[in-house]
């Protein structure tokens, strides 16, 4: 390859894995909308039902019913559960793609810089998961990047100092900046929920006390209970503390496999430690995935 330049360089990768990174960000965000629009229609009945059935031509009730009967079919279409599917296969396919692709590109333990076959087990691995993406919809982008690319066959070609350099600089570094953001933002998130959480609770302490006083004969308390109930699933949803924590011990894998490159001193050595690192990089999202599925039987 060419002189290695920290600033100008960049890896591409197999048309693939831009396929699913687009799929899973599709089914991501269609998902969370979903997921909103079920929650807002939930409050929206829960405030309509409030509205006296004798006031402005029973509209409350009817608005109330709407909005219930949309929320439940939503939910009985499967909707968020083929989303939420979708969202995970395709994250976890563009993952697998990644994490091969480096450690061809590298050496790694999967691909050694000696393997003659380390090519043709690339394009078997990505055959495998294409044919797990039943619902891929997303077309190929161009010739020449269906396994290796120009760039990743360079870089398998070059010297052990160089793949490491590179290695270091765009995958480590990367991914470790990545996982230490996603703890923070994550953690960030959690406890402005849990702020909000403690906003509804006192005011609706607060309105009850009002209208056990007698000073409100107003019951709004539903509302607060679904307000609150909605803030609840939406951090389920998201994930927050668990993703928190989850990255963040993922970014201390990350800094200790690093810490260990400093006493790679032959091929296969250089190898193992490779294999290991994308090993820290893909058990967060295991450890996801085997949550979303649940236990199995």
């Amino acid at each position: 390859m060419k002189p290695y330049d920290d600033d100008q360089w960049s890896m591409t990768f197999p048309c693939l894995l831009e396929a699913t990174e687009q799929k899973s960000a599709e089914q991501q965000h269609r998902f969370f909308w979903i997921t909103a629009g079920q929650l807002f229609a939930l409050a929206l009945a829960a405030t309509a039902s409030v509205i006296p059935s004798d006031e402005i031509g029973r509209t409350g009730p009817i608005v109330a019913l709407l909005a219930f009967a949309g929320a439940i079919a939503v939910q009985a279409s499967g909707l968020p559960d083929r989303a939420e599917r979708s969202w995970y296969d395709a994250r976890a396919a563009s993952e697998s793609i990644k994490s091969a692709s480096w450690q061809f590109a590298v050496g790694g333990e999967s691909f050694r810089e000696n393997d003659e076959h380390a090519k043709r087990r690339l394009h078997d691995l990505i055959v495998e998961v294409l044919g797990q993406l039943s619902h891929l919809d997303v077309p190929a982008t161009g010739v020449g990047k269906a396994v290796a690319t120009v760039e990743m066959e360079e870089l398998r070609a070059a010297d052990r100092k160089t793949r490491m350099a590179v290695y270091q600089r765009h995958r480590i570094a990367d991914q470790l900046t990545w996982y230490s953001a996603k703890a923070i933002w994550n953690k960030r998130r959690a406890w402005r929920y849990r702020c909000v959480l403690i906003a509804i609770a006192v005011v609706a302490a607060v309105f009850g006390i009002v209208r056990i006083s007698g000073a409100l004969d107003a019951d709004g308390l539903s509302v607060f209970a679904t307000a609150a109930s909605a803030i609840l699933v939406w951090m389920q949803a998201k994930k927050y503390v668990a993703l928190s924590e989850a990255y963040a011990v993922t970014s201390h894998e990350i800094e200790l496999v690093a810490a260990s490159f400093e006493s790679v001193g032959t091929e296969e050595i250089w190898a193992q430690q490779v294999h290991d690192a994308e090993a820290a990089f893909s058990r967060e999202h295991t450890m996801w995935k085997a949550r979303r599925q649940g236990p199995t039987t």
